[in-house]
């Protein structure tokens, strides 16, 4: 009987089945047991022979797919008893798993021809493979272990190479569990055991792991040298790889000019992304983020690149690695108050310290993030105990950046403590920072941020002439093109000393400039801390105009505390603001009689409003506002666009008097001519104009603005909302909520690189539109209670019926009743937009 017949008669009992037709006819047993039972009846010769036949089979049908099936060929050829060709297919397995970054099976090959090999030369060349597959398991103590072996058979050996390789590796292992000592140990035992090797690729590899070791462990003058020879040496050499990593270590190093950082960095992302080579160009992109989050502070730039990185770690399968970067990705998006994203992130993080068998290694820098996380939410005993914690722990382990890190940590938060409760007792926090200045002397970290620091509780200590002493030591070292937060540290310095002197102009530009800069780069969470701080720099000063501005940039920081979903913060300064409003009032009343100037100024800011309400066929459009005192810094317009559309507009300044009517009159002329020029762009008619105020103007005042352009026709409004209270529509739908119009971006006159997003929505017929300021919602009783939006938003639900004029006059009457005999405290300004019902 033929072949295919006995085939046929094994199908036709049931033993085996066809697996596929094409390209080749191929059966399977139909269970494991029945290939048990047929393999177990053949004579043991007969099995070696059979297993041989098919290992050769293989080799001569697949010549050209030898390394795809280099696993079935080592186990047929070690069935088969063929030694020397099983051990080669496995090692071949080995290398083409770890090609595909399958580590595991990498790692398990290997372990395998390891049992098979006897000779020196084979078998330091799997340990190293093997070493290499442990540590992309994040492995790294065994990887030590493997690689202190094949280090050993190399100098036995005789191969001075393969001792400069190991070395190299094994000190980056060391330096990832968190052994910085242990990395430098390393680098310095390995150049002395190759001291006598010729310039090579795997030489300038361990010189420039040298210079890492060198720079981690707090020695600058030795790191730059080393990793200029490594550089030279690599690219003398044409070793890529190695002059990428070097490219990546020369751009973090201190004292390189922010210029030659950048190039190098970028530089090193290129070659290592343009060869494949996925963990150099990780770490290049890695530390690309530091360089541009430090020298720009383009700090959503930084988060791309560690999420990149993180990626491209993924795909190495190397979860340690991935981790390092995810870490600055979530604390970069803390630092912005994306409270989402970093969550998102920390859950990631969570899910890979899970996997890995000795998670040790990064819970210093998780403690990091938690102290961030806790502080971000208010939480601040639990962030204090983890900052203590966490700075003791990288002092036992040597770990001088995340001292350093942990150090600025303990002064910041004292710092922000200070804010919200006065801290008596500055010695933890002066001690940290005395702590960051020296480890920053080495090397480590930003010198100008830890004398900032530094500088800054001294002032509040009230040693104002050690504290410019901090401040002259900083600028002196200070490059001729200092980096973005070296600028920042200097200007928080002159803030804070101005602030103690009472240079009070100096003070207000200072800080001003502080918040315009973290604005630019979204740093929401010291953004708006920063904001409070200059809020109490005008509140010190306590005059009337000092107050209504302390008033607007609480109200920013609220704001910016609300969109973080910072709660505590939210409701912290909510009450200073309550408090702050009612002493406004009462300075204002002492100090500002109705002079004829103020007068003036009043009959100026009427001149400005609309005489008369626009007429739209369909459509019903009133509006009041009612000023506090004799001047106002609120404002609303109406603004007759091209195609017969109209701009809608309520802005509120931070100012009174003869100074906010000058500024509402400029305002005003600019906005209208900027938004004829963009009729259907209100975020471009909004970005010229702020641009144009803040060249204009003098500096230090907000102004919130709702503006949006109304198409009766078709009844889209197109809007930005510039850091105001969100307006609301009303739906004449039953059981539609109303929907709040947030903001879409800052209040204008903070940065000239302000952007704003655009929202839109249709009217339907019925619908409301309730724009106000914020003296609706915080006009107060005699209780000191608020009107809050809350009121407002549900008597407007109950009165969408009506018409515009009768929805106002509600509203005003309401809030004449809740506050009964207590002043007005603040303008209030209303505007509603109904669409007519035909």
């Amino acid at each position: 009987m033929s072949l295919l017949g006995h085939l046929n008669t094994l199908e036709s009992a049931g033993l085996v089945r066809i697996a596929q037709l094409e390209p080749d006819l191929e059966y399977l047993f139909r269970h494991a047991l029945v290939r048990e039972a047929a393999y177990s009846s053949i004579i043991k010769v007969d099995q070696k022979k059979l297993h041989l036949a098919v290992g050769e089979a293989i080799e001569l049908l697949y010549p050209d797919r030898v390394d795809e099936y280099a696993a079935t060929l080592s186990y047929h050829f070690g069935e088969a008893g063929e030694v020397q060709k099983a051990s080669k297919y496995c090692t071949l397995a080995g290398e083409t798993s770890l090609k595909a970054y399958a580590n595991p099976e990498a790692e398990s090959h290997f372990r395998c021809a390891l049992g098979l090999i006897q000779s020196d030369a084979e078998r330091v060349h799997l340990l190293s493979q093997l070493g290499e597959a442990l540590y992309r398991q994040s492995r790294y103590d065994e990887t030590l272990q493997t690689w202190h072996q094949g280090i050993q058979l190399y100098q036995k050996i005789g191969d001075l190479e393969g001792v400069a390789h190991l070395y190299a590796r094994s000190a980056r292992a060391a330096w990832l569990s968190g052994d910085q000592p242990e990395g430098l140990r390393l680098t310095q035992e390995g150049l002395q055991a190759v001291e006598r090797l010729a310039d090579t690729p795997a030489k300038a590899m361990l010189l420039h792991e040298a210079a890492r070791a060198y720079h981690f462990n707090g020695f600058p003058d030795e790191a730059e040298p080393l990793c200029r020879q490594a550089l030279e040496m690599a690219e003398r050499l044409n070793a890529i790889d190695i002059q990428a990593d070097a490219l990546a270590t020369l751009g973090v190093l201190p004292n390189i000019p922010p210029d030659e950082a950048i190039h190098s960095s970028e530089l090193a992302v290129e070659l290592a992304e343009s060869r494949g080579l996925l963990e150099i160009a990780a770490r290049a992109n890695h530390n690309l983020g530091v360089i541009v989050a430090e020298q720009r502070g383009d700090q959503k730039g930084a988060r791309d690149r560690y999420l990149h990185a993180a990626e491209l770690t993924r795909q190495r399968g190397a979860a340690r690695q991935e981790l390092f970067s995810l870490l600055s990705a979530a604390g970069t998006s803390l630092g912005l108050g994306d409270l989402k994203t970093g969550e998102m992130i920390i859950n990631r993080i969570e899910e890979i310290n899970s996997t890995l068998t000795d998670p040790n290694p990064a819970l210093l820098e998780m403690e990091g993030i938690e102290f961030n996380l806790h502080l971000l939410k208010g939480e601040l005993q639990k962030a204090l105990e983890i900052i203590r914690r966490g700075r003791s722990n990288a002092r036992q382990r040597g770990d001088l950046q995340m001292l350093q890190n942990f150090c600025i940590d303990v002064a910041n938060f004292y710092l922000i403590q200070d804010q919200i409760e006065r801290v008596e007792d500055w010695s933890e926090a002066e001690g940290a920072a005395e702590e960051a200045v020296e480890i920053s002397s080495r090397g480590v970290g930003s010198r100008i941020y830890s004398l900032s620091l530094l500088s800054t509780i001294s002032v509040r200590l009230g040693r104002l002439e050690e504290a410019n002493q901090l401040y002259i030591e900083a600028r002196q070292k200070t490059g001729s093109t200092p980096s973005f937060w070296q600028q920042q540290a200097l200007l928080v310095m002159e803030r804070d000393l101005a602030a103690a002197q009472k240079r009070w102009e100096k003070a207000f530009s200072s800080a001003e400039a502080v918040c315009q800069r973290l604005a630019k780069i979204e740093m929401r969470f010291p953004w708006a801390f920063s904001l409070v701080i200059w809020a109490e720099i005008h509140q010190a000063r306590g005059e009337a105009i000092d107050l209504e501005r302390a008033r607007a940039i609480y109200r920013e920081a609220i704001a910016l505390f609300q969109e973080m979903e910072a709660e505590f913060y939210t409701n912290l300064l909510g009450e200073r603001l309550k408090a702050l409003i009612a002493k406004s009032y009462a300075v204002t009343q002492e100090h500002d009689a109705i002079t004829h100037e103020l007068v003036e100024a009043g009959r100026m800011q009427e001149g400005l409003l609309p005489e008369e309400m626009p007429e739209l066929a369909g459509w019903e459009i009133s509006a009041v506002l009612h000023p506090a005192r004799a001047t106002s810094g609120d404002f609303y317009d109406f603004i007759q666009l091209p195609g017969g559309q109209l701009g809608l507009l309520v802005a509120d300044v931070a100012d009174k008097g003869m100074g906010a009517a000058l500024y509402m009159a400029t305002f005003r002329t600019l906005i209208r001519t900027f938004a004829e020029e963009h009729p259907t762009e209100p975020e471009l008619a909004l970005a010229r104009t702020n641009r144009r105020i803040l060249a204009e103007t003098h500096g230090g005042l907000f102004t919130t603005v709702f503006y949006g352009v109304l198409d009766p026709s078709s009844g889209k409004l197109t809007y930005c909302n510039a850091g105001h209270n969100p307006p609301y529509l009303f739906s004449a739908k039953e059981h539609e909520k109303p929907k709040p119009l947030i903001r879409t971006g800052m209040p204008l006159g903070i940065t000239e690189e302000a952007g704003w997003e655009q929202g839109d929505f249709t009217f339907h017929p019925g619908d409301v539109l309730v724009a106000y300021t914020d003296g609706v919602t915080e006009a107060q009783n005699d209780r000191d209670e608020f009107y809050e939006e809350a009121r407002l938003v549900e008597l407007a639900s109950s009165m969408v019926s009506k018409t515009a004029q009768e929805l106002i006059e509600a509203l005003e009457k309401d809030m004449r009743e809740f506050s009964g005999t207590a002043p007005q405290l603040d303008d209030l300004t209303l505007m509603i937009v109904k669409k007519g019902i035909r």
